[in-house]
């Protein structure tokens, strides 16, 4: 048995959220050496392996970096879910590891929910026969109690995607119990827009220097890609799983072979524009959760024209 006093914990997490930027900003973190990411980069552990009893709890948790040194000033995690599961999350974290920082990275909802589909489509967790427009019905369907995932014919985490979007009403149970100098919110416009003013930023928040990512390469991570065979890719995606323990220690070998399934099985990189229709279907849905985003974070300038 682990001697409580002596194991690490996360004091900085991204907490959310999907198709945000997050794979990115853990990898590019993770190569600063003030700074230790998890073993594999969604632990997921509050919302899948948490039990209320506090030395299993830590015991458990403290797996995920029992690599990084006791003197590193940054050990991270990041679990886009967190977010959209704050109800019964942000009560976990804040029960085990009270004085972690939380970065929560937002994205223009509806194209958040856009890139999203398109991503779970590319990982083959949605049908590639089901329209987006389809989708956006089922989604609506399970949001409003209409309909069961039984009904519907998808996992109940794909249609729930759609009210993680309304962030407000998951951020609000983190600032119920954690300080907001605890709290970060930022933007994915903005860290696309300015990757190294975003950089800085959040190395002011975790305290420390900024000066690693002067001309650092921020090559995008996790982009959503068309595959040409889609059993090859089922492949690729249950060995990615499996081997994240070990590729998330070594970086550039997992690089090389990104790059090269790409040239083997990539048909296109990307995805077509979201239609008007939907768009403006998506703007009613979210306009009110934006409303209150506004009101909830104060003076921060969303970066959004919706």
């Amino acid at each position: 048995m682990k001697e409580i006093s002596r194991v690490n914990l996360a004091n900085f997490i991204i907490a959310g959220t999907e198709k945000a930027g997050t794979t990115s900003i853990f990898t590019y973190l993770s190569t600063h050496p003030s700074v230790c990411g998890s073993t594999v980069k969604e632990t997921d552990f509050f919302r899948n392996s948490f039990t209320g009893n506090r030395e299993k709890d830590i015991v458990n948790y403290s797996n995920y970096f029992e690599h990084c040194s006791p003197e590193i000033r940054v050990v991270m995690e990041a679990s886009p879910g967190y977010l959209g599961s704050g109800a019964e999350v942000a009560a976990r974290i804040h029960t085990l590891v009270p004085e972690t920082k939380l970065l929560f990275i937002l994205r223009n909802p509806i194209d958040r929910i856009y890139s999203s589909f398109n991503f779970h489509v590319g990982k083959l967790n949605l049908d590639s026969d089901l329209s987006f427009e389809e989708y956006i019905d089922k989604c609506i369907a399970y949001d409003s109690d209409q309909r069961t995932p039984t009904e519907l014919g998808i996992k109940e985490w794909y249609l729930k995607i759609i009210s993680f979007g309304r962030y407000a009403d998951h951020l609000k149970y983190y600032y119920q119990l954690f300080p907001e100098n605890q709290i970060k919110i930022m933007f994915f416009e903005n860290m696309s827009r300015d990757i190294d003013g975003f950089m800085y930023e959040l190395c002011q928040f975790l305290e420390i220097s900024p000066d690693y990512f002067d001309g650092y390469d921020f090559r995008r991570i996790n982009v959503t890609y068309e595959s040409k065979l889609k059993w090859l890719h089922k492949i690729a995606v249950y060995f990615n799983a499996k081997s994240e323990r070990f590729l998330r220690q070594r970086p550039e070998l997992k690089q090389f072979m990104v790059k090269l399934y790409k040239k083997i099985n990539q048909a296109r990189e990307g995805y077509d524009e979201i239609s008007d229709e939907s768009r403006d279907r998506l703007k009613q849905y979210y306009l009110p959760s934006i409303v209150a985003l506004q009101t909830f974070i104060g003076t921060k300038n969303i970066p959004w024209d919706i």
